[in-house]
């Protein structure tokens, strides 16, 4: 058993000591048997929550009408929730409430994925009602039980069953792909903020282009923001390695590239799907210097952030692994210009304004914008009395 189950067991014990039920459940317990790293330890038992905050002294609660209560255990945080059957679904989307029940296999058996459906005992003991680990071994994607079902429950499934095909590097079941093909329509009923968190794990997947593939065969992708009727851009976008990119901008900087947005296609369609301001600007900023060539001036305008970004998308689209080398040499390039912006200039509009002695104007600016130039392109050192002498021999006084 991995460390990180050695000590959350104590929980398991200490809830059998008061004669419950409790296994390890869900993303561990599948991520355990595949060799991966182990994310968050979740707990699943059949107390009450009322009962899991009795026989814990340090707890949070983060959802007691559900079953859910976050237990605080040696400087570690355990969601541990009761075993439930959910109620009749509203609107493809959430439960119109849940039972707490006594079964085990019950519980898992609401679950969406056979691989997500699977439980351990405190003795390390794996408990696969459903064909899990079957279903690792072959590398797919299947639902629990009837996939029109599980969709009709929660649409979002269908994007999520795609999203672990992109994270697993899985491919979908015959059954699981058809009923996508089926239900595609419902996805419709699924917040926009929902679909982008499952999308962008999608992208960060290293089989995002099956995963892209699949939206594209079942025709999933024309219920995403901006994207019905670019099946082939869809297509087009399988062939960057969008895991390798770190930011959250970045990576939609290169999807909009890889689909052949212009800037105004580009900005209405990060809109669509709810992205924040500040995502949405640095992306549009990176994605249209994607193919710049780097001077001075272009570097100066870019800033050193979106100039290192849409060099590292470029080398990957051309299918160049990025050049740590390659980025610190543009950084060092960066760093040496003799300004970084109009704040570095030796003088300022007042500065101007007293040369000149005449009133404010577009003048002001124009200047700044010539000063800058000549600064940035080795003409003009970035000294007070150099540009002043500069600005009179030009006439500019």
């Amino acid at each position: 058993m991995e460390d990180l189950f050695l000590k959350a067991l104590p929980l398991l014990r200490e809830l059998k000591k008061h004669g419950r039920q409790a296994y390890f459940v869900g993303g561990s317990v599948r991520d355990a048997q595949m060799n991966r790293d182990i994310g968050d330890i979740d707990i699943a038992t059949d107390a009450s929550p009322e009962e899991i905050e009795a026989i814990f002294p340090k707890t949070v609660d983060v959802g007691k009408e559900h079953g859910t209560i976050i237990v605080l255990f040696e400087g570690e945080s355990y969601e541990v929730t009761t075993f439930r059957a959910e109620l009749e679904y509203e609107d493809y989307r959430r439960p119109s409430g849940v039972q707490f029940i006594k079964s085990l296999k019950e519980d898992l058996k609401r679950r969406d994925l056979t691989i997500n459906a699977m439980a351990m005992d405190e003795q390390g003991r794996l408990i696969d009602y459903f064909g899990g680990l079957r279903d690792i071994r072959e590398k797919l994607i299947q639902t629990v039980g009837d996939p029109a079902e599980r969709f009709h429950e929660d649409a979002l499934r269908m994007l999520r069953a795609l999203r672990f095909m992109s994270q697993l590097e899985f491919e979908l079941s015959p059954n699981t792909k058809k009923a996508i093909c089926e239900n595609r329509l419902l996805l419709a009923h699924i917040s926009t903020e929902r679909k982008t968190v499952e999308f962008e794990k999608l992208l960060k997947g290293k089989a995002a282009d099956r995963a892209l593939e699949a939206a594209a065969e079942t025709g999933l992708y024309k219920e995403l923001p901006g994207l019905d009727g670019k099946k082939e851009r869809v297509l087009a976008a399988r062939a960057f390695p969008f895991y390798q990119l770190q930011k959250r901008a970045d990576i939609w900087a290169a999807f909009i590239h890889m689909i052949s947005l212009d800037s105004a296609e580009a900005h209405q369609f990060l809109k669509g799907w709810k992205l924040p301001g500040k995502v949405i600007k640095q992306a549009l900023l990176t994605a249209e210097r994607i193919d710049q060539k780097w001077d001075a001036v272009s570097m100066y305008e870019a800033g050193e952030e979106t100039l290192l970004s849409a060099s590292a998308i470029r080398s990957l689209r051309d299918k160049q692994a990025i050049d740590e080398k390659r980025l610190a040499e543009i950084r060092q390039s960066y760093r040496a210009l003799p300004i970084k912006s109009l704040k570095d200039l030796a003088v300022s509009g007042s500065d101007l304004l007293n040369f000149r002695k005449k009133p404010a104007g577009k003048w002001v600016s124009d200047d700044l914008k010539r000063i800058e130039r000549a600064v940035l392109n080795g003409e003009l050192a970035n000294q007070k009395k150099a540009i002043e002498e500069w600005l009179d021999s030009c006439s500019q006084i």
